[in-house]
């Protein structure tokens, strides 16, 4: 068997057999860290620990003490979890995809029922149960036809699409935890019980399949999560202060602007509103030709196409307003 060379973080180097995992190397530099280590660095990539390592690299094994990849997993794991809870409370619940997001995660259920806020504290216990047993966390590579005709038995549409549009030859990621799995490039924790109880299920949404209002519409639930339980309530605080500025309440309180179904996404100003506005604008408007810059105004409703060539879309896609008009798509400028 071919020998490779693992270059670590302080310039020393380890000489392995080929394919050996993340996982064993940390614990071959040291039995502790192999019990700490929750994932690697493997030439600058997030790694799994139960990844083959296959040529010369340079390596650095990632624990609980390395927040940003620490936080990935977590949030990552999270949304696996979720999602099993889910399938464990409601066993008709369809899933489709779980990214992780700034501060947390979300995933999408297709349910014929609306969840309710309730529901969110019961998914949340039904996560600290799955934590609670500490299931190892395992990849496994399927076929690709394997894989979708599991799904297609199971009746995961959306699964079966996403496994569709892997491109050929690229390997099928599957990723165990107890009897529930997942479609997934990973990585991920090696056991649920390493991903701790520093989060909360935060808010529910609704969402198209894939952005496109032509699909189905699906349940979003949101939630956040930290590497300790004081980083959570941190946050959290955080947002009770944001929440007490919010414009839209205090827009109200104040008398200053309402907002209506009738326009959504823009805004009737008040008397008082419309004069602090114009103060400000003309301010800005003073400080701009002072220098010597020109004004110039653009549409507010625009065809999807200039969203998404400028990034708007997949970023704030379920912030945007939207009408349509035949068969194309315009969005409110999202600002």
């Amino acid at each position: 068997m071919s020998q490779i060379t693992l270059t670590l973080p302080d310039g020393n180097q380890r000489h392995y057999d080929a394919g050996i995992t993340a996982g064993e190397v940390a614990t071959d530099l040291a039995t502790s860290l192999g019990k700490k280590a929750i994932s690697a660095t493997v030439n600058d990539a997030h790694w799994d620990l139960q990844w083959p390592i296959t040529c010369d690299s340079s390596i650095a094994i990632n624990t609980m003490k390395d927040s940003a990849p620490a936080l990935e997993l977590v949030r990552h794991d999270l949304a696996h979890i979720m999602a099993r809870a889910v399938q464990e409370i409601w066993t008709d619940v369809k899933v489709t995809i779980g990214p992780v997001i700034k501060d947390g995660w979300y995933y999408d259920f297709d349910r014929a029922e609306p969840f309710t806020p309730e529901d969110l504290g019961v998914i949340e216990k039904k996560m600290k149960e799955i934590i609670n047993l500490r299931d190892p966390i395992r990849t496994e590579i399927w076929s690709r036809s394997a894989a979708t005709q599991h799904y297609q038995e199971t009746n995961e549409p959306y699964k079966v699409e996403l496994i569709e549009a892997i491109p050929e030859g690229e390997d099928i990621g599957i990723y165990r935890q107890g009897d529930w799995f997942d479609v997934c490039r990973g990585p991920h924790m090696p056991s649920t019980g390493k991903i701790g109880k520093a989060f909360k299920l935060m808010k529910l949404a609704g969402a198209y399949w894939r952005g496109d209002s032509n699909n189905a519409m699906l349940q979003r639930i949101y939630g956040t999560a930290w590497a300790t339980e004081k980083q959570l309530k941190q946050h959290l605080h955080m947002l009770e202060e944001a929440e007490k500025r919010d414009h839209r309440r205090l827009g109200r309180e104040m008398s200053l602007f309402h907002i209506q179904e009738v326009a959504t996404g823009s805004i009737f100003w008040h008397p008082k509103g419309w004069t602090l506005y114009q103060v400000l604008q003309n301010y800005m408007r003073g400080r701009l030709e002072a220098e010597n810059y020109v004004e110039v105004n653009t549409p507010q409703l625009v065809d999807r196409v200039l969203w998404e060539d400028s990034g708007h879309w997949e970023k704030f896609r379920e912030h945007m307003f939207t009408a349509e008009s035949e068969d194309r798509i315009l969005a409110l400028k999202p600002m």
